[in-house]
């Protein structure tokens, strides 16, 4: 199982909101992270308002619906049809 570090305590970023918001709308956080940059050069007030805001709901949202542990998929068994013949074969039974 890989190791997993909650985004607010990577040592990486800052909040973890750009990634949050990259994981939940399914989009790399590098194109959220230059739209925030660009933004902050036009409306610093603004962009810092709704990072935080949007840093706000990206915790809520991580601590009211946390990432649950998938279950293995079940694989049903294996049947092969033999060529010429459609009866089910067991894969044991192909080989020569």
């Amino acid at each position: 199982m890989p190791n997993f570090t909650p985004l607010f305590n990577r040592s990486d970023t800052l909040l973890g909101v750009c990634e949050g918001l990259g994981r939940d709308i399914g989009i790399h956080p590098n194109f959220l992270r230059i739209a925030f940059g660009v933004g902050l050069m036009v409306n610093p007030v603004f962009v810092i308002g709704a990072y935080l805001a949007l840093g706000v709901a990206v915790y809520a949202a991580r601590f009211l619906f946390p990432d649950m542990p998938r279950a293995a998929a079940v694989v049903p068994p294996v049947t092969m049809v033999a060529e010429g013949n459609d009866d089910m074969v067991a894969p044991d039974r192909l080989a020569a």
